[in-house]
């Protein structure tokens, strides 16, 4: 994949030298499980076990950089080849840019690449159903709500409804 201008900045495949900088961005354990969901539960999140989760071969992984080079926000397209369906998933945007429309449009950028791939009919991706900010973009890109599934991740001491939400990517 080349690169993508987005509005004075760009999208690019994920390099491992930038794997110490997105650490910093999971700050707690709050936004890890809203970041990974059950990603990293059993062997702990580090930039090893992050750098051992990039070595599958369905995983796109992809960052937004500003005009500076500085990541603003990453993302994973994960391919589901028997099921003929994408899923976007461990969404980011940096801790100091968001609520400015950067998640917006990289999800956008994501969605213009999960068309480009041939031989996949949707795009799927999981939210907690506290993360009404992340719903109100993903609803405002065409996903919309397909399951619930019921206390699902737990953040903290609170069990949290996990949505998965779907949008097809099929040409009309």
């Amino acid at each position: 994949m080349g690169n993508l201008n987005l509005d004075n900045s760009l999208l690019v495949p994920f390099s491992e030298q930038w794997i110490p900088n997105l650490c910093k961005w999971i700050q707690c354990l709050d936004d890890l499980i809203y970041w990974s969901g059950n990603t990293f539960h059993e062997q702990g999140f580090s930039p090893t076990s992050f750098r051992n989760h990039l070595e599958n071969p369905s995983i796109l992984p992809l960052v937004q950089r500003d005009h500076k080079g500085q990541l603003i926000a990453y993302g994973e397209i994960v391919k589901k080849n028997k099921l003929h369906r994408l899923n976007l998933c461990r969404i980011i945007v940096h801790p100091d840019q968001r609520g400015q429309g950067i998640g917006y449009q990289f999800c956008k950028s994501l969605i213009h690449i999960c068309l480009s791939l041939e031989a996949y009919e949707s795009v799927r991706l999981n939210v907690l159903e506290k993360n009404k900010r992340a719903r109100s973009c993903y609803l405002s890109l065409g996903f919309s709500k397909i399951a619930v599934l019921p206390k699902a991740r737990k953040v903290g001491s609170i069990e949290q409804d996990v949505i998965i939400m779907s949008k097809s990517l099929k040409k009309e």
